[in-house]
């Protein structure tokens, strides 16, 4: 097969972020480098198939489990620090083991009820999400029933959820720094980022007419990596 695929979990671009020495509440405001954030992430992360491996694609670096997820860095949406986007593939994590992930990831970066806000995402259901944690905002958006265009019936029908994981607006802040990236910061701005993706439309297409016409569901290999 001489299509290549590259999963919408490789979607994300990395930031160089310069810095050191920020407390954990403040871990995402833009002076971490990713290397130390990924290995405050791994010391609470629990077991060898949840610890994030650095993997250098075609793209950018990314982080991946060997559990079926990958985490990357991408701009805030109010130019304050980055954001993580957690990706996984819902057919190798579901949802109790996906929550232990989150609920690790959300108290190495700051102090609240984890269990409460992953419960407001409802992780077994593939509606959007929001909830907040803390100083964040978290959001839930399954590729699996999100449509192409916004008028369009057809949906992406691909495996895969996306939680981003977002600092709070800085008001004051944002007085000195001007302009934001539009509505991104919202539910609905999230959702058009990912609709918008030309990896994750070549992916749909595979699995619509190479997959499917195959009549085999995609091994987790074919979802994370490269496919010939």
């Amino acid at each position: 097969m001489k299509n290549y695929l590259v999963l919408p979990l490789a979607l994300l671009l990395i930031l160089s972020v310069a810095g050191c020495g920020a407390d954990k509440k403040d871990m995402l405001a833009g002076f971490e480098k990713p290397d130390t954030i990924i290995a405050a992430l791994n010391k609470n992360l629990e077991g060898d198939s949840h610890q994030l491996q650095k993997i250098p694609t075609e793209y950018q670096m990314v982080w991946r489990m060997t559990s079926g997820a990958q985490l990357s860095f991408i701009d805030n949406s109010y130019y304050q620090g980055v954001s993580l986007l957690l990706c996984y593939a819902e057919n190798s994590m579901d949802a109790n083991e996906t929550g232990k992930v989150l609920q690790s990831i959300l108290k190495t970066l700051g102090d609240g009820d984890a269990a409460k806000t992953i419960e407001q995402l409802n992780l077994s259901e593939s509606s959007s999400a929001e909830a907040e944690y803390d100083n964040f905002v978290v959001q839930k958006v399954s590729a699996k029933n999100l449509t192409i265009d916004k008028d369009s019936t057809k949906t992406f029908e691909l495996p895969v959820a996306y939680i981003r994981i977002e600092r709070k607006l800085d008001k004051k802040a944002q007085e000195n720094q001007g302009t934001m990236f539009g509505d991104n910061e919202t539910l609905a701005g999230l959702e058009e980022l990912i609709r918008q993706d030309e990896q994750l439309r070549e992916a749909s297409y595979y699995y619509r007419h190479e997959v499917k016409q195959e009549d085999e569901k995609p091994s987790l290999e074919q979802l994370i990596h490269f496919v010939k």
